[in-house]
C-alpha cells in the first residue's frame, strides 16, 4: 500500500497519516482490532479516525478497514501469480535500482504502441522514461544510469536485435518482454520475460496475435507488485 500517494491524493496531515500506516502495518489482524485500539495505539481519539475515513470517501472505520484488509488479500493473490514466481523479484530489483535514472522503452511496428503506453505509465508513476530511441544511451558512460526494455514478438527483430547486442557490449541492463524464451534478444537481456505465445505462423493473415494482449497483462501485474512493493 503506497501511504505516501494516498496521502497526497486526500490531502492527509501528519497525525492521519500516522493513524493510516499503523493501520496498514497491522493488516493482518486488523479486522480484529476496534476503532478504540487504533486510536490508542495512534494517541488520538476514535472521532479523528472516523474523520479520516470520511476524508478518504469511505462512510466510516468500517469501509476504511475493509479497503485495507481486501488491499492485503489482493497482494497475496498477486504474490501466487506465475508471472510474479518468475519474475517479479528480478523485475523489482531493477525497477528499484532504475528508480531515479533513466529508463528507455524501445518497440517497433505494434510494439511502440506498448513501449508509448509503458513511457507514459511509468512517468505517471514518478521513473523517468522515454519511449524514444536516443542512441547516446546506449553509450557505456551510460551502463549505472540507463535501464533499457525491449518489446519484440519475435525477439529477432533486427533493428532491436543491433541495439540490444550493443547494450550488452556495453555492460547496459535490460529487460524484454518477447514472444519466445529462445530468441536472440532474449538470451541478451538481464531479464527476459516471455509470453510464449509467438509462432512462425503468427504473421500469417487472421492468425491471433496474443503476444500484445499479454504483454500489457504482464507489465500491469509486475508493475502492481513492483509499486506495492517499492519503498
Amino acid at each position: 500500500m503506497n501511504i505516501d500517494s494516498l496521502a497526497e491524493k486526500y490531502q492527509l496531515n501528519k497525525t492521519e497519516i500516522q493513524i493510516l500506516r499503523y493501520m496498514a502495518d497491522h493488516r493482518q489482524e486488523l479486522k480484529n482490532l476496534g476503532i478504540r485500539e487504533i486510536a490508542k495505539q495512534s494517541f488520538v481519539s476514535t472521532a479523528t479516525v472516523i474523520n479520516m475515513a470520511k476524508k478518504m470517501n469511505f462512510t466510516g472505520y468500517s469501509e476504511l478497514v475493509f479497503y485495507i484488509s481486501e488491499f492485503n488479500l489482493n497482494q497475496e493473490r498477486l504474490e501466487k501469480h506465475d508471472v510474479i514466481k518468475a519474475y517479479g523479484n528480478h523485475f523489482l530489483t531493477l525497477m528499484k535500482k532504475y528508480q531515479d535514472k533513466n529508463i528507455m522503452i524501445l518497440g517497433s511496428g505494434f510494439s511502440q504502441n506498448l513501449a508509448n503506453y509503458f513511457s507514459e505509465y511509468l512517468n505517471l508513476y514518478g521513473f523517468r522514461a522515454t519511449s524514444n530511441s536516443h542512441l547516446e544511451f546506449l553509450r557505456e558512460s551510460h551502463k549505472n544510469d540507463v535501464l533499457l526494455i525491449f518489446i519484440s514478438n519475435s525477439g529477432n527483430t533486427g533493428r532491436m536485435f543491433e541495439l540490444a547486442e550493443i547494450a550488452q557490449t556495453n555492460e547496459l541492463e535490460s529487460i524484454c518482454f518477447v514472444g519466445s524464451e529462445q530468441s536472440a534478444i532474449s538470451k541478451l537481456s538481464t531479464l527476459s520475460i516471455s509470453t510464449n505465445t509467438y509462432s512462425k505462423s503468427s504473421h500469417q493473415d487472421f492468425y491471433p496475435q496474443l503476444f500484445f494482449g499479454t504483454v500489457l497483462i504482464q507489465f500491469e501485474l509486475l508493475m502492481s507488485y513492483t509499486l506495492q512493493n517499492l519503498q
